[in-house]
This record gives structure tokens, sequence and C-alpha cells, in this order.
């Protein structure tokens, strides 16, 4: 009786060692600031938890990992579930929509597309380039079944007073290369937003993470208040509100730095504090393109 259960014991051992391990990697940009970084590494244990409430056990291992400028890095996370024994992974990158980023560098970090210039451009940025045995299947962007036109709703409506007077503008990083699909992103969200609440203006600028702000960011705004007493500004970024944007930018007149902001006094602007986290949607997000890989 003592062989047959320690052969049990080997077979399932051999058997679990041939299946292997499942991991969950969730990817972000990225920040020198730890007040950006933290709502991000937050979403591990949110995605955790709710898999645990949804009583959802094909994933051995959900980490979350940054691309550029802290830890934890792609690299290092994919390093920890190779030790811990993970043979296949799903990579969720955290991105708004497709970008260069999305589309060329995560692959490229991951080891799953080479292009010389791209790599050389991020080993220049000190990013280190994974090398594992891990099978890696790489998921879409949050524009894929745009969880973000609700949260962004619930954003307007919190700063909305009179919808008859107020004009909506929609600030995102944007991509020259995927210019098409940025567009039609926010004009679906814009329209979605004008929808539910009764504002009849609305308009969009791609200000990156703020270059732009002082120019794009400020030609739509001022736009906007041409139109409407009362103008609501929100962004489609995960870790960075629009109202920080405005209060840091600033472009240079006659040789000294003049702040965005000085371009509104008068104008009633309303920006909005936070990105798209802390959502719990987020994480719902993630764990429902979880699901889908793990019944394809």
């Amino acid at each position: 009786m003592k062989k047959i259960f320690l052969t049990l014991l080997v077979l399932i051992s051999i058997n679990s060692f041939v299946q292997g391990k499942t991991g969950l990697l969730i990817i972000a940009h990225g920040s020198p600031s730890k007040q950006w970084n933290q709502p991000v590494i937050n979403i591990e244990n949110q995605v955790k938890e709710l898999l645990k409430a949804k009583n959802i056990s094909g994933f051995d291992e959900v980490r979350v990992a940054l691309m550029e400028f802290a830890e934890p890095s792609i690299a290092t996370v994919v390093k920890d579930m190779e030790n811990k024994g993970i043979t296949k992974v799903y990579a969720l990158p955290l991105f708004i929509a497709p970008s260069d980023h999305s589309f060329y560098d995560i692959p490229t970090i991951l080891g799953l597309y080479y292009n010389q210039k791209i790599v050389d451009n991020i080993k220049r940025e000190g990013i280190k380039i994974v090398d594992t045995k891990i099978k890696i299947t790489v998921g879409p962007t949050l524009d894929y079944k745009n969880v973000m036109k609700d949260i962004l709703l619930d954003k307007v409506k919190k700063l909305s007073k009179n919808p008859d007077d107020e004009a909506l503008v929609i600030l995102a990083h944007g991509d020259e290369n995927f210019k098409p699909l940025w567009e039609n992103l926010v004009e679906e969200t814009q329209n979605y937003i004008l929808a539910k609440t009764g504002i009849d203006y609305s308009t969009h600028a791609f200000v990156e993470v703020g270059q732009y702000f002082s120019t794009n960011g400020v030609n739509a705004i001022l736009q906007a208040s041409d139109h409407k007493k009362r103008v609501i500004v929100v962004g489609l970024y995960l870790s960075m509100g629009v109202k920080d944007m405005a209060e840091n930018s600033g472009f240079i007149m006659m040789g000294q730095t003049v702040k965005s902001k000085k371009m509104f006094r008068g104008k009633h602007i309303v920006f909005s504090e936070h990105g798209l986290l802390p959502d719990k949607r987020i994480a719902e997000w993630i764990v429902n393109r979880a699901v889908e890989w793990l019944n394809k």
C-alpha cells in the first residue's frame, strides 16, 4: 500500500513538472516617480484578490513589472517566474492603446521580436532584454473592450455642474505611427461621455506625457472655452492626472519660462486630478483578459 502511495506521489510530481506552471505578467511603462508607480504596483494584489474571489485558479504566479525607470523590471520578474517553475506566461501591456512601446519595445524586451535599431535604443535606455525558455504570449492594450470610457465618464460626472454650459476636453499621449487607432479610441470615448452626460461640445489633443501640453493641449482647451463657459479636462493616462500636467507645463517667451496655466486666466477650466488609477475596473479588465486566455 505504501509503495502504491509513493508511486502516485511520483506520478503526480512528474505530471506537474511536465505540465509546468502558468504566470500572469502585467506590464506598465514605469516612471522615476514613486507616486506614479505605486498605483500600478498595487494592481498586483488587486488582481490576486479578484482571481481568488472569482475562484479562478489558472495562474500560479501574478506579477506587475515596469518597462523602464524602476524595479521590478520585466527581466527581473520573468527571471523570478522562471526560478519558480513557470513555463507559460500571459503578458498584458497596461498601455492605453497600441504604440511603439506596446507593439515593438515590449515584444523586443520579452525576446519575441528582433530589430537592431529597437534593440540598440532599448539597451541605450538601460533596459535588459529577457533571456528565457518560458513560452510568452502578449495580450492587448486597454483600448480592447474599452474599459476606460466608463472610468472617464465617472470623472466627468463628478466635475460636471451644468452640462449645457460645459465643454469636454480629453488629453491623451497619442502615437504618430498608430494615429488612426488613437483617434478612433478618443472619439469613441468622447461620444460615449457626451451621450451619457448631456454635454454637447468636446474636443481632444495628443500631448504625449505633457511635452505638447503648452501647444496642442492649451489650444484645444482655449478652443473649448470659446464655445462654453466652463471646460472639463480629463486624461487618458494610466497613472497621471492632467491637473499636475497643467500645473507643471510651460513655454519659453523672451528667454523666460511662462507657465501654461497663465493662458487660462479669466476662464473657468477644471482639471481632473487623477489618471485611470486607482480604479478597480482596471483590475477587473485584467482578470477578464486573463480568463479569455485561459479558456482559449
